[in-house]
């Protein structure tokens, strides 16, 4: 029932993209009427915006609800209004009556995918012991196969130093993770990332030399790259 309840709420936010612009009167006696909100299915309660003296926004790349993909319960359900706070690692999505953001509860995300103008996949996992920002779990995603890389976005405040309105500023950080079959590996370096997925160094130099990659300015494609050359050795072995 709760699944039902769940996919109807969904179902309603999918139906128009003016819920960003304007609430529709008919739209808000549609929602009264026939969506009972589930707060223990969909919601950890309404969102609190950081304070107005913080300068920037705590979430991933936009401040704007982006119309996404979201995995909650097994249950995938599309053209959902998404925000991801990368401050508090919370995921959120829009409340059309009250026009205010709702925090969907980690513990029922699967997964999701922001559809930027790069989509940018997401996937819950329960545990990662050996990582103390590991929050509610959640962390970006890259390649396809026995091995993945894993990207932590985060956000932090610093003071700030000069004379201004705002007493915090909002910066962004990534912690980056290879993923194998189940072994997860924090990366320091891009020989530890070599020897995890026991590829060889010497071929590894060549073929990024090729492609023109770089682990120092452009971690993301250098490690994708690694999986990939790896799930394409496991692949052949089959």
């Amino acid at each position: 029932m709760k699944s039902l309840t769940f996919l109807s709420f969904l179902v309603f936010l999918s139906f128009s993209n003016k819920v960003f612009a304007q609430v529709v009167t008919g739209l808000e006696q549609s929602y009264r009427s026939n969506i009972p909100f589930d707060q223990d299915v969909v919601s950890g309660g309404y969102f609190v915006d950081p304070p107005k003296e913080f300068e920037g926004h705590p979430y991933l790349i936009t401040k704007n609800f982006e119309l996404s993909e979201i995995t909650i319960n097994g249950l995938t359900y599309s053209d959902v209004p998404i925000l991801y706070n990368i401050w508090k690692d919370q995921v959120l999505t829009f409340q059309p009556i009250h026009k205010q953001k709702i925090l969907i509860r980690s513990d029922k995300i699967n997964a999701f995918t922001l559809r930027l103008e790069s989509p940018l996949s997401f996937v819950r996992l329960p545990n990662n012991p050996s990582y103390s920002h590991h929050g509610s779990g959640i962390y970006e995603y890259v390649g396809d196969g026995p091995s993945r890389v894993l990207i932590k976005h985060r956000k932090l405040t610093k003071p700030k130093r000069e004379y201004s309105i705002y007493s915090e500023v909002f910066y962004e950080t990534q912690d980056y993770f290879l993923q194998k079959n189940a072994e997860i590996l924090k990366v320091s370096n891009k020989k530890q990332a070599i020897d995890f997925l026991g590829l060889e160094n010497k071929e590894v130099r060549k073929l990024t030399k090729a492609s023109n990659l770089d682990y120092r300015t452009d971690r993301k494609g250098y490690l994708h790259f690694l999986v990939s050359l790896y799930n394409q050795e496991q692949n052949e072995k089959k």
